[in-house]
């Protein structure tokens, strides 16, 4: 089964996106920072982590920074989840490192077919 990390300090985004996914057949992992969703990632190595861009303490953009350098989490392709929408903000993020760019507030029937999708590439 193919397993998703989401990572959102929001805990109605967060349940969202974890019960549209866990409908599509994925196995969820949630976590509410950044510092946790790192933790996390080390321990069960998801196939995917979607990740809010803004979080305190830690946004999602240095979690991301910190998954690629930690030799264990490299690997993981991490996508950006933010409702954050502004000309130019997914050109910025995918060339700062994210392996997507999805936008918030999600879809519901739309979203899991999304993440299949990420997925298969």
């Amino acid at each position: 089964m193919t397993t998703i990390l989401i990572v959102d300090d929001n805990l109605l985004n967060l349940e969202l996106a974890a019960d549209v996914l866990e409908l599509a057949d994925f196995d969820v992992i949630t976590a509410s920072s950044g510092r946790e969703s790192i933790e996390k990632a080390e321990q069960a190595l998801p196939d995917l982590i979607l990740m809010d861009l803004r979080m305190p303490e830690m946004s999602g953009l240095e979690a991301m920074l910190e998954l690629r350098r930690n030799k264990i989490t490299s690997h993981i392709p991490v996508a950006v989840l933010t409702a954050s929408a502004m000309k130019g903000d997914e050109q910025r993020l995918l060339q700062s490192g994210f392996f997507a760019y999805l936008e918030k507030p999600i879809d519901p029937s739309r979203f899991g077919n999304q993440v299949a999708d990420l997925i298969s590439k």
